[in-house]
């Protein structure tokens, strides 16, 4: 492996005690040609995906008490995305470190998002096979303790995306917005935007923020749809 077991363990929060399922975690499955070996993690990934799906139903089910299912679902899938969980596992280092074929890794294997999430997953069932549910449990809570504590605005309506995307399946003309300062400190604000569409007002609000603002605004334009009239 690439990177030294206790530096890995330092960055998971956990000492393994049996060594074997750190290394079938960490070995990809273009490495074991046979497959029947099972020596890559594969069942460990299967496995981990279900630890991680358990954990964060049940977080959520305590922290949103009035949530309902719909909503607790969405947040879920946002924090066990692929792409939640490779960018966790790239800023971990753990596919750094991940056994593969020579020509996975020539063609950028170890920054696949596919290939890190995986990885994430796979570690996590390495932990429950290692010392059992409450292990992983305590594990997968401290990984994602910051995306749980952030998850309404992990699952936020992208305002701005959803308006382009309607506003260019109507043509190629794509919104504008404008934004300026309106307190009394020109660089703090708060801000104002507008969004315009082929010269017709879509939307204007204010924000803290010149990126809040124009999401605010193109909020407004979403929920008026103002190129309609």
């Amino acid at each position: 492996m690439r990177m030294q077991r206790d530096v890995l363990e330092k960055s998971l929060g956990y000492t393994f005690t049996d060594a074997a399922w750190l290394e079938q975690a960490l070995t990809h499955p273009s490495v074991d040609q046979k497959r029947s070996t099972n020596i890559a993690y594969e069942r460990l990934e299967y496995l981990g995906d279900a630890v991680l799906e358990l954990v964060v139903s049940r977080e959520l089910f305590t922290r949103f008490p009035k949530a309902d299912e719909g909503q607790l679902t969405k947040m879920r899938a946002a924090v066990v995305s692929r792409q939640h969980l490779a960018g966790l596992c790239r800023s971990l280092g753990w596919g750094d470190q991940l056994a593969m074929s020579p020509q996975l890794e020539k063609s950028g294997g170890r920054n696949t998002p596919s290939v890190l999430a995986n990885t994430f997953e796979t570690v996590i069932g390495a932990v429950m096979m290692d010392s059992g549910y409450p292990a992983a449990r305590k594990v997968s809570l401290a990984l994602l303790s910051d995306s749980l504590d952030r998850v309404e605005s992990l699952t936020a309506v992208n305002y701005k995306g959803a308006l382009l995307e309607t506003l260019q399946a109507i043509n190629n003309c794509g919104p504008e917005y404008a934004v300026e300062a309106v307190g009394e400190d020109a660089g703090m604000g708060p801000f104002r935007a507008t969004v315009t569409w082929c010269g017709i007002l879509l939307g204007a609000a204010e924000g803290p923020s010149k990126h809040k603002a124009e999401m605010a605004a193109a909020k407004d334009a979403m929920q008026h749809r103002r190129w309609e009239k």
